[in-house]
């Protein structure tokens, strides 16, 4: 249906994409990846049609093919979000204007020829109208709509009413209601919640259409793609399968590139070596020419910008606080009539890594603000602990950089007194600001350098309980990578509000849900949430529901109650599991660096020159040093050994719980 053949585009010196083929088949769900910059969004526009292109060829088929493209914004409407999105198929539109006008003109029209031309034309688009679901074109439409967050009281109040959020909201809803034979999505849940952009996976991979979509997000990539293509060195790669296939593929063809760049080394190093040495010697001159001649006939094999060491973001360690660094109690907020919170208690106990769960407009980022201070509740207290400093990210701090500074003099500005230049500079390396980066002025960055130095800021300031709303919105697939295995292990307290659900599942411990005006802890996983919310939305509004129904032994379960309660049950030993697995890990690390080093002082003991009388000096503090190793590995391994007991224990209890949960049947 589409065919992109040796595509060549440049704008002045900047080559985007030379000799770029692509294939798509009708139905096929490809996710487009590559780095920010690399020329996703201008292959867009060549595969609509609005932008030119330096050479190939692009073709449609048929040539008549419908292509539907995400727009970032809808135009100012009285129409109701409803009528919005129903304008998303323009035949539909079309059709529904000629019958009104056809009945207008029947029920004017006295002459019988003209009545009976009008008749046959009404039926022809009644007949057409019936073919293409008209009368079920509202109904389809609403559930859209409802889908991506819109209540059903709000489908008749006017696009005006609604924010710049809610309205790029409608006009994805307005292109999945055109069902297009090609849609085009740059970055569809950007502008959602999680819950939100669960629903749009499920929509995306069931329904029957073809889409590119252009994400960084690797959960939509996994599952709701068939295919991924990457554009990286200018050029298109096709891969079959999702994004784990892709990692796979991507995997074995990097191994295989980089022996044949290898072997291509060799020969140009065995080349230039002869060429240098026989070039003057009038009796191989002939030999040398030939082999200058190989040498300028070699293609050179590039490896690809992903060959490189992939980036690591170090966070610095949190300054300590008390262990309860949150009470709320009775907590109360509102925005004019608008009543946000209506009353709940809460603490937060230091090293919880915390996802907020819950639609957009319940009060996520009110919640965090709250915590921040730069909200105050209107009744009720909230209290911090002592020596606790939350630090909040959120789009406001890209917006709050100073344009003018250059990277290095805002991060330094955030830094607290007393840090040199080394250490801002360090924690804006682990953020991948390095070398001459830093002297670039904030007006130049892009949207993901601002949002990476906003981080480096909050990371420099000292705080302790980080308040992250949507970090990775302006991130490309290297730096969420990052930035996910950073807030994994990042040793102090995290509350994050993000529709990234592989962040979410990596970074937190446990989960709170935000609606009717509390925030609530949730009694399981993330996956739980969800698995929940798609079956029946209305449980959530009381997240305490689900441990309530596990706790009652006198009803037996139906299969539906009972797979939802085998899920709690795996929910809680993972949760319960999580934390103990991760220092097992870390004891298993320590072991190992522990185990190496007393291996080398073993070996250099068991040099008979160290006892000798004038190694006495150098021999006393390597004994000691491996008396300490023994202590320090006996520890290490006796907690390993009591984390290995608890988690085989809590692994047994689960079995336990789920056979008597099967056996109430």
């Amino acid at each position: 249906m589409l065919s992109l053949d040796a595509i060549d585009k440049q704008y002045g010196p900047q080559v985007l994409l030379q000799q770029a083929s692509l294939l798509l088949h009708p139905g096929e769900k490809a996710g487009l990846i590559g780095p920010n910059g690399a020329g996703k969004t201008t292959l867009f526009r060549i595969i609509e049609g609005i932008e030119e292109f330096d050479g190939g060829q692009r073709r449609l088929t048929p040539p008549t093919l419908r292509i539907g493209v995400l727009r970032q914004e809808l135009s100012p409407s009285e129409r109701s979000i409803l009528q919005e999105t129903l304008l998303g198929d323009a035949e539909l539109t079309a059709l529904l204007k000629q019958r009104d006008a056809l009945h207008t003109e029947l029920a004017q029209c006295a002459d019988a020829d003209a009545q009976m031309r009008l008749s046959h034309d009404l039926g022809e688009a009644e007949h057409r109208l019936e073919e293409i679901d008209a009368y079920s074109a509202e109904a389809r439409a609403g559930a859209i709509l409802q889908g991506l967050g819109f209540a059903p009281q709000v489908l008749a109040q006017p696009l005006n009413a609604f924010s710049g959020g809610w309205r790029m909201r409608v006009a994805l809803a307005q292109l999945l209601f055109s069902r297009p034979d090609l849609m085009l999505l740059d970055e569809p849940t950007n502008h959602l919640d999680l819950e939100s952009a669960a629903w749009l996976e499920r929509y995306l991979a069931n329904q029957p259409g073809a889409f590119l979509l252009i994400s960084h997000d690797r959960g939509l990539l996994q599952r709701a793609c068939t295919v991924i293509v990457e554009l990286e060195g200018r050029k298109l790669t096709r891969y079959k399968g999702d994004f784990t296939d892709y990692l796979q593929q991507k995997e074995t063809n990097l191994a295989l590139l980089e022996k044949q760049a290898a072997a291509q080394d060799a020969r140009i190093a065995e080349l230039t070596r002869f060429i240098t040495r026989f070039r003057a010697k009038a009796t191989k001159a002939r030999q040398a020419q030939s082999r200058v001649k190989q040498l300028e006939k070699i293609e050179r094999i590039e490896l690809p910008e992903s060959a490189r060491k992939a980036p690591v973001i170090r966070l610095p360690e949190p300054p300590p606080c008390a262990r309860e660094m949150a009470t709320l109690r009775n907590v109360h907020k509102a925005f004019g009539e608008t009543q946000v919170f209506t009353g709940f208690n809460l603490d937060l106990i230091r090293g919880g890594k915390i996802g907020l769960l819950g639609p957009n407009g319940q009060g996520k980022s009110t919640f965090l603000k709250l915590l921040s201070g730069a909200l105050a509740v209107d009744a009720g207290t909230l209290a911090l602990g002592d020596r606790v400093q939350p630090g909040h990210f959120a789009q406001h701090a890209l917006e709050a950089l100073n344009p003018e500074e250059s990277v290095l003099d805002a991060a330094w500005r955030a830094a607290p007194k007393g840090m040199d230049l080394t250490g801002v500079r360090n924690v804006l390396g682990g953020l991948l600001f390095s070398g001459e980066s830093v002297e670039k002025r904030v007006a130049v960055l892009s949207g993901g350098e601002k949002a990476r130095l906003a981080l480096a800021r909050l990371f420099l300031s000292g705080a302790n309980l980080l308040l992250l709303d949507e970090p990775t919105n302006h991130l490309d697939m290297g730096a969420r990578a990052a930035l996910e295995e950073a807030l994994e292990s990042y040793t102090g307290s995290i509350i994050l509000v993000s529709h990234d659900r592989d962040l979410l599942e990596a970074a937190c411990d446990s989960y709170w849900v935000v609606g009717d005006g509390a925030v609530r802890p949730w009694e399981g996983e993330l996956e739980d949430y969800l698995e929940q919310l798609s079956q029946t939305p209305d449980a959530l509004s009381n997240s305490s529901r689900g441990a309530a129904d596990a706790s009652n032994p006198s009803t037996a379960p139906d299969a539906k109650t009972l797979k939802r309660l085998e899920a709690e049950i795996r929910n809680r030993l993972h949760q319960q599991t999580k934390p103990l697995k991760q220092r097992l890990a870390r004891h298993e690390r320590d072991i190992e660096a522990l185990e190496n080093e007393k291996g080398e002082l073993d070996a250099a003991l068991a040099d008979t020159a160290l006892y000798e009388e004038q190694n006495k000096q150098r021999l006393q503090p390597m004994v000691e040093r491996h008396g300490r190793l023994n202590v320090e590995l006996s520890e290490k391994m006796s907690a390993w050994e009591q984390d290995s007991e608890r988690i085989e224990e809590l692994e047994q209890d689960a079995q336990d719980a789920l056979a008597a949960l099967r056996g109430s049947l």
